[in-house]
């Protein structure tokens, strides 16, 4: 007797697609019609599903994690994972993907939500998403590959946005006026203890939040911006270096060569040079 009503395309993608880009293996969404449970061990990739209807429980390992109806599981495949459905049975939509960084993506994941589950913030975009992977998957286009990679990339990015544990409202609002304050004040002396004591935060924690919305320190988003303008400068102006250095926020020309160096890989003349 079948225990899942399901519709889904296992595909293959091209070797091309498998050195460089993400990837898909499988497709699909279920319902279950009875209690059952599925179990795999090294299977490699990695699944993302999210739940429509019903509860279901995903196992990792010694720990086990209870999903509803908008709560979404993201797992790597190549450890033993197992997920079933009890008598509240669940309707999902899945896909198993994977590519070449995306292990790096997963951990990153892991250190943001600190645990393989998490609640999305819209199901019905995820859904939509699934659904066009779905329909991308079973069309003939011969860029079908760059149309999958695309969607998981966009897959990616909601997982990333959604998966925060922190208090997502006051914890993106911090980190938002951090930015903002940032952009508008990069050419003033800023360090992460004047961060500290201006928005009334403890340095390290700050630094950990801001890295975890961003993905980089306060400082290094810092540096980022000013080089940015400095390129500006070099391309669209003709002040010197010691001008630029003042308008951008460094203390010296020879300290904005430096940095600007070990960022862009070539002196701030050089990439004059290459502009005018």
């Amino acid at each position: 007797m079948l225990t899942v009503k399901s519709k889904r395309i296992q595909y293959t993608p091209s070797s091309f697609a498998r050195a460089s880009l993400l990837h898909l293996a499988e497709v699909g969404w279920l319902t279950a019609l009875k209690p059952h449970t599925s179990q795999r061990n090294n299977l490699g990739g990695f699944l993302f599903l999210v739940v429509e209807k019903g509860a279901g429980i995903v196992q990792m390992g010694e720990k086990s994690y209870q999903l509803t109806a908008g709560d979404a599981a993201f797992v790597d495949c190549s450890c033993p994972y197992s997920h079933s459905t009890s008598d509240d049975l669940w309707s999902v939509y899945w896909t198993h993907f994977d590519g070449p960084a995306l292990l790096a993506v997963y951990n990153k994941f892991l250190n943001r939500s600190g645990k393989p589950v998490f609640t999305v913030s819209d199901e019905a975009q995820y859904i939509e998403l699934l659904q066009k992977l779905y329909k991308t998957a079973e069309g003939a286009s011969y860029v079908r590959d760059m149309g999958i990679n695309t969607l998981l990339s966009a897959l990616l990015e909601n997982i990333m946005r959604d998966c925060w544990t922190e208090d997502k409202h006051t914890f993106k609002g911090n980190v938002e006026e951090i930015r903002l304050y940032l952009e508008n004040n990069y050419m003033k002396r800023i360090t992460l203890d004047s961060l500290s004591e201006r928005f009334f935060m403890e340095k390290t924690y700050l630094g950990h939040v801001f890295n975890q919305a961003i993905g980089t320190s306060p400082i290094r988003y810092l540096t980022t911006i000013r080089v940015r303008r400095i390129k500006e400068f070099l391309r669209f102006t003709d002040n010197t270096l010691g001008e630029i250095a003042t308008k951008v926020g460094f203390s010296s020309e020879q300290y904005l060569s430096r940095v600007f160096k070990e960022v862009e890989g070539i002196s701030p003349g050089e990439y004059r040079k290459r502009w005018k």
